[in-house]
């Protein structure tokens, strides 16, 4: 029976809270679609195809850039107005066994965004919008549940003992603060509350109460996981397991393998869509039983028929249905089964040789790579030399820059017993290769060292098989309005707008933000797409096998093998990598 007590809750409100996540995404769908096609025309006015993070300045330097933020926050308000405030209501509303309205709630949590005109709402968004989703901590609004820390970042962050020591005490440091904080929220909306009323009687319910919270959170992130496992099971794992065991053609076979996995990728989809209100409601039932004087428990509804969910059930699977059969008869289309993906060896030849040198260059020609990517600065003298930190302590053990020293110094170095090239020496050890990637690099990197390289790289007849990259757009602009023949790559990690009407032949885009709309909105307009630096298994798995013309990485005898391995794939193995993709 305690078992039923804990499920019944969520199981009666899932007709409601789907209801409610309909609207509200409808609602700010609408509201996000308005405010970013303002954006754009904002972008389109300042004469800019999209801010990304070569150019985040443009921001802080037009008045464009001031509007935008203001219409950014205005999005953030909205989403924390609908997302948190009226879900908060709502779900409160709904446990209490009333009949909640959704635009009621809605226009009560735009109402209550002025409890939120102090130093702690304001801390509350920012965590909210910025901090739970980059550390995964508490609750975040959908608008910034992609934000993360760059890979290049935490990279280093994990290699310096220093950043990882400060990172984990900062990950504890926030956990604690947000469990004792955890029911401030609630305070402020359902007890009227002001933020700073609101944070005392959280510290003082969490201060009384924090074992018997330690152990539902405990039950709930457990039985949540069985629930969420049961579904996978049931929908997924034991038909396929039955289709594999059973005889039948290789076109009802794939019929019926994405439709189960059609399955799969629904239930994923309902729960994820359910898994903060379940979590709102879990919070909501203990803040209502450790503030209630006489205790609180939760009074079961009466059961009722919901035709609008069967409705959306049976629609559903007829909808799977169809798409299994659109996928049997285009599959290959469907699914990608041809890898076309490239492999650009990161900083010459990745961890497969000394980095930044001619024998990086050559061991990932030997290892199949398509390209490489090396850094150039230019020394005191005005030569090119090759390496990618300030100066070259890590790889030489010299603490000098580039720029402090001349060429012929700088030959003295030795990375790992090679000589560190100079940008001549690249080029021709590439020629006739691989395509040579050549990212301006540091303090040096201006439009002189521009001319420097379409010079030199044109006194080498190499304009066909040498790329010129940068992080920084303004130097990649000048070679395009002034050396339009020569090609050009973007290097971003941060990008709004369409990124896909910048200027350049080449995009490069970390990780997080090469999806699949991106990837096709850049080939839409002719131009090609990277990944950078992708570096393990799981990562180069999947962008290997999306339509990216290539990803960027130090692993590059790992990235061939799972190249081999990716063309070999049986038709479930091409699916079930396609819904993997889908569910991350």
């Amino acid at each position: 029976m305690k078992l039923k007590n804990r499920i019944l809750p969520y199981y009666q409100a899932i007709p409601k809270l789907l209801s409610f996540q309909v609207v509200s995404f409808i609602v700010l769908s609408v509201l996000t679609w308005g405010i970013s096609a303002l954006c754009g025309l904002l972008l389109g006015l300042s004469g800019k195809a999209a801010v990304t993070s070569g150019d985040l300045m443009f921001l802080f330097t037009h008045w464009q850039g001031y509007v935008m933020i203001a219409l950014t926050l205005l999005m953030v308000v909205c989403y924390i107005a609908v997302e948190l405030n009226a879900q908060v209501i709502y779900c409160a509303r709904l446990i209490d066994g009333e009949k909640p309205s959704i635009w009621q709630s809605i226009k009560e949590g735009f109402a209550a965004m002025k409890k939120y005109l102090n130093l702690r709402g304001v801390l509350i968004i920012l965590y909210s919008v910025l901090i739970a989703p980059i550390l995964g901590l508490g609750f975040s609004v959908s608008l910034t549940q992609s934000f993360y820390i760059p890979r290049f970042i935490m990279s280093v962050i994990q290699a310096t003992p220093l950043f990882l020591t400060a990172y984990i005490i900062a990950i504890v440091a926030l956990t604690i603060i947000m469990f004792i904080y955890i029911f401030i929220v609630h305070g402020a909306l359902l007890d009227g509350m002001t933020m700073k009323e609101a944070s005392v009687n959280s510290r003082h319910l969490m201060k009384k109460n924090w074992k018997n919270f330690i152990v539902e959170a405990i039950c709930f992130t457990v039985l949540t996981l069985f629930v969420a496992a049961l579904v996978v099971i049931v929908c997924s794992v034991l038909p396929l397991l039955i289709v594999q065991l059973i005889p039948m053609s290789e076109s009802v076979s794939i019929f019926l393998n994405v439709l189960f996995c059609s399955f799969l990728v629904v239930s994923v989809a309902v729960m994820a869509l359910l898994s903060v209100s379940f979590l709102i409601i879990k919070l909501t039932t203990l803040y209502k039983k450790y503030t209630a004087e006489d205790g609180w428990e939760y009074q079961p509804h009466e059961k009722k028929r919901h035709p609008l969910v069967i409705t959306a059930a049976v629609l559903a699977v007829v909808l799977c249905v169809a798409f299994s059969i659109f996928s049997t008869m285009n599959f290959n289309e469907v699914f990608r089964s041809q890898v076309t993906t490239e492999i650009i060896a990161h900083r010459a030849g990745g961890v497969e040789a000394p980095e930044n040198t001619v024998k990086g260059i050559e061991v990932a020609y030997e290892l199949g790579a398509k390209g490489c990517e090396i850094d150039i600065q230019r020394t005191s003298d005005g030569h090119y030399v090759v390496n990618h930190d300030a100066d070259f302590e890590r790889v030489a053990g010299v603490s000098k820059t580039p720029n402090e020293m001349t060429l012929s110094e700088v030959k003295q170095l030795r990375v790992d017993g090679e000589p560190v090239p100079t940008l001549e020496e690249m080029l021709d050890a590439s020629r006739n290769k691989v395509i040579l990637f050549v990212e301006l690099k540091g303090e040096t990197a201006d439009d002189r060292m521009a001319d420097d390289a379409v010079r030199i790289i044109k006194e080498k007849g190499m304009e066909d098989q040498a790329v010129l990259i940068s992080l920084k757009y303004d130097i990649l602009d000048y070679i395009e309005q002034k050396y339009p023949e020569m090609q050009t790559g973007y290097l971003a990690f941060i990008s709004f707008g369409q990124v896909e009407n910048t200027p350049f032949d080449y995009l490069a885009l970390e990780e997080e933000i090469s999806t699949d709309e991106t990837i096709a909105s850049v080939h839409a307009k002719g131009k090609k797409i990277m990944v950078w630096t992708v570096n393990e298994e799981d990562d180069l798995d999947y962008f290997m096998n999306t339509d990216a013309d290539a990803v960027i990485t130090d692993s590059v005898k790992l990235s061939g093998e799972i190249k081999e391995k990716l063309a070999q794939r049986k038709p479930l193995e091409i699916i079930l990598q396609r819904v993997s993709s889908l569910i991350q």
